[in-house]
């Protein structure tokens, strides 16, 4: 059985993630980050194959427990994808003075750091799992060539997610050598999971069908590996 771990698992993509992974077979260590959720916990109700795992990948000390508690179930991984971020509310942008100089960086922190660090930990586990896939849950935001007559965005969500996009990028060039794939993947526009379950009517679309086209992107191998793409929702390939 192959082995899945999913970062910010407590609702919207992750979870619909984790529960995709799950009904095609997968082992699924879902990062559990938000204590006022407890839909992961429903769900393992469900699945006994569903292992909740505390894990805040803006904090070392969370990654390296992480890591243990995976490495007591299992001695492989096949693949990690890097879903946990920080979109917002605060607005951090020079017409707005003066700027919130701690916004950007926690974003930075858990949208570019995080999953650098997520992988980092986890390669030992990685090396031995016979897929090596790392998948990255990205954005159009992160695309500057499309950003511009963009006015008015707040800078810590976007600049994260470049910063995502070039760590990815400097990842694939040391891995990729060594038997690593890599899948950086723009999602769209989700509707928020609210703690009960139900999904807010603000965005276009409901995470559990994301989830579904996201998954196959995921596991299904490609003609081009040696090619790092961003690749979305709708199948098409975006700049970064």
């Amino acid at each position: 059985m192959s082995n899945v771990i999913v970062t910010g698992a407590d609702r919207g993509l992750g979870l619909s993630l984790c529960r995709e992974f799950l009904s095609r077979g997968w082992t699924v260590f879902g990062g559990k980050y938000l204590q006022d959720y407890n839909l992961l916990e429903q769900e393992r109700e469900k699945n006994p194959n569903l292992i909740i795992i505390p894990l805040d990948v803006g904090d070392v000390s969370s990654i390296k427990n992480a890591h243990d508690l995976v490495a007591e179930k299992t001695d492989s991984i096949d693949m990690i994808i890097s879903n946990a971020a920080i979109m917002g509310p605060v607005k951090c942008s020079i017409d707005e003075p003066p700027m919130e100089l701690e916004a950007p960086w926690r974003s930075f922190n858990i949208n570019a750091l995080g999953p650098a660090r997520m992988t980092e930990y986890f390669l030992p586990l990685l090396d031995k799992g016979g897929m090596k896939r790392l998948c990255f849950v990205s954005s159009e935001v992160s695309c500057i060539a499309l950003m511009k007559h963009r006015a008015g965005s707040s800078y810590p969500y976007p600049m994260s997610k470049t910063s995502l996009n070039m760590a990815v990028r400097l990842m694939h060039n040391l891995l990729y050598p060594q038997g690593y794939s890599f899948r950086l993947y723009h999602p769209g526009w989700m509707k928020k999971m609210l703690p009960d379950g139900a999904l807010s009517e603000i965005a276009v679309f409901d995470p559990s069908v994301t989830a579904v086209h996201a998954a196959k992107y995921f596991e299904t191998p490609l003609g081009d590996e040696h090619r790092l793409v961003l690749y979305d929702y709708r199948d098409q390939e975006w700049p970064f």
